[in-house]
């Protein structure tokens, strides 16, 4: 039961909202720097090695199974970690959608739920609450987020969705080892480096026209 429940919370019809947001997807296919699906496939794993992957999937590993004043400052350090406006609302908004649904499921686990803010956070604890093994919470988080970006990007460039996931199967390698440094990851590890895609969400609200909120 805990694996079917962990299925339907990391599944892209999940009511979070997170379809409305591309992490930056949208201004680089605007702007040319991702046009093919080699690009896509580069992007996917930049993400995973140096971007969402190496702040959001180790504090889902870090939030499942802890104490409130853990939940408290993996918040906090999201806070401080995620420069820009609007993807650092994204995370807060797509976890409190989160748990507004989870709520609506599963009022009984919910009811005594410890306070969080951030998408990775909610995540971690919702499904450690749900029985759900963490390495297969990590593990269901970070392919939630990769086949999402996957979705997207048919939306955003000439792209069948059978080029989407094999874009997203190219990352299998990238997406595994993400989910390793994540499970040994203290709150020290958080980092991001993806300078180019800070400027494209800082660029985002300014695009002529847009389908998606990041």
């Amino acid at each position: 039961m805990s694996l079917l429940r962990l299925l339907q919370l990391s599944d892209s019809a999940f009511p979070t909202g997170a379809y409305a947001f591309s992490d930056g997807l949208e201004t680089l296919t605007t702007r040319g720097a991702v046009r093919s699906p080699a690009d896509l496939t580069a992007f996917l794993a930049g993400q995973l090695t140096h971007g969402w992957g190496a702040q959001d999937a180790p504090a889902c590993a870090l939030a499942w199974g802890a104490d409130p004043g853990t939940l408290a400052e993996l918040d906090a350090l999201l806070d401080d970690l995620k420069l820009v406006p609007g993807p650092r609302a994204a995370s807060t908004r797509v976890g409190a959608n989160l748990r507004r649904a989870a709520t609506h499921l599963w009022p009984d686990v919910t009811a005594a739920l410890p306070v969080t803010r951030h998408h990775a956070t909610t995540f971690g604890t919702l499904a450690c609450a749900l029985g759900a093994p963490r390495e297969d919470t990590v593990t269901a988080f970070v392919s939630g987020w990769l086949l999402g970006r996957a979705t997207s990007a048919t939306r955003l460039m000439k792209l069948g969705g059978l080029d989407a996931q094999r874009g997203a199967a190219h990352c299998n390698g990238a997406a595994q080892a993400c989910i390793r440094a994540a499970l040994y990851a203290t709150p020290d590890d958080l980092f991001t480096f993806t300078p180019l895609l800070d400027l494209a969400a800082s660029e985002q609200p300014g695009l002529d026209a847009r389908l998606f909120q990041t």
